[in-house]
């Protein structure tokens, strides 16, 4: 864009102006996945031995109060190529967060999801 506004400056010397003096970056989004670190492992840690103690109290009784899910996360808008996902971003620009919750869908007890399932949702 801004070679066709300034066609009397150079390609070169504009990307120059751009990275060096007014400090941009060409970033292109993606996923980077996430790292436990030593306190999450600690909790986790901490609260399956709260599920173990608990089921040696209660028996099959707690395990009908536990709700289990699976986490997935999807990219609401998927790129075309990692080229088309490139901005230009000042050191100083604030990031973007693009996540968020899409679809919570519950399966009725003692049903699993399987790829048909998952597919109908989809």
């Amino acid at each position: 864009m801004l070679c066709d506004e300034f066609q009397q400056i150079s390609k070169t010397v504009l990307h120059v102006i751009v990275t060096n003096s007014l400090n941009y970056r060409k970033l292109c989004s993606r996923w980077v996945p996430k790292m436990l670190t030593d306190v999450h492992k600690t909790k986790r840690l901490a609260s399956a031995l709260k599920f173990l103690i608990r089921y040696s109290e209660e028996g099959n009784e707690f395990l009908n109060k536990i709700v289990t899910g699976d986490e997935t996360w999807v990219c609401h808008v998927t790129p075309q190529s990692k080229q088309q996902s490139m901005e230009w971003k000042h050191s100083r620009s604030p990031t973007k967060h693009r996540q968020g919750i899409l679809l919570v869908e519950f399966l009725p007890r003692g049903e699993t999801i399987n790829a048909v399932r998952y597919s109908e949702t989809l």
